[in-house]
């Protein structure tokens, strides 16, 4: 399918009032996703019993009032995907033992909302290489891998839930957000912490911690 919406690739919100996104590729497909809140989670069952016709009717009714692409989106999309629930873990106990380590959404699982989950995992893998380069031994590695990690990710897994919790609105605070991003000003670095994480490879991984 095509969207003739914005002609750079990147990522355009959907809606004001849920969690969606696309992105457009430079040939004009899109690929999309839609993370509406449900009042109670649903069981593994009643999610499989939901078919794809029902699917896609649940989000164009969900999209009646919003404007822009995504109920063009949603009804030119050839197949709409099952649902599923996604979860928060704010915090994984134990992310190494003798010579096996855990990476990635294995070891912080965060929220669609945060959108670092692959730049997250490519940085763990980085800052694992580089911490196996420099320590004396594999389990000095890992212990130097999750002490240069574990303050950053679970950061980022928090923002992910407070970026979600957000766009669960009320139907009040669905007319007055909008006027709140226009009068709110953002400081374009408040995020930097997040965005601008940089890892220095020339760096030794254990020389300072």
């Amino acid at each position: 399918m095509t969207w003739n919406g914005p002609s750079s690739p990147g990522c355009h919100p959907l809606s004001k009032r849920k969690t969606r996104r696309a992105t457009s590729s430079p040939n004009g497909d899109v690929w999309w996703f839609a993370n509406p809140g449900q009042p109670k989670e649903l069981t593994r069952e009643e999610l499989a019993a939901v078919s794809e016709d029902q699917w896609r009717t649940k989000l164009l009714d969900l999209f009646t009032e919003d404007d822009g692409p995504a109920r063009d989106l949603v009804t030119a999309s050839d197949e709409i995907f099952a649902g599923w629930n996604t979860y928060d873990f704010p915090k994984v106990p134990t992310w190494h033992r003798d010579r096996m380590i855990i990476i990635g959404d294995a070891a912080h699982a965060t929220s669609p909302a945060s959108g670092q989950g692959a730049s997250m995992a490519i940085e763990d893998a980085v800052t694992l290489a580089k911490c196996l380069r420099d320590a004396d031994s594999v389990p000095a590695a890992f212990a130097a891998y999750e002490s240069l990690r574990r303050t950053r990710v679970e950061r980022v897994v928090a923002q992910g839930k407070r970026n979600g919790d957000g766009k669960t609105l009320g139907p009040v605070m669905r007319h007055v957000l909008p006027l709140l991003f226009k009068l709110h000003k953002p400081n374009p670095d408040a995020m930097d912490w997040m965005y601008g994480h940089r890892i220095d490879w020339n760096s030794s991984a254990t020389a300072a911690r």
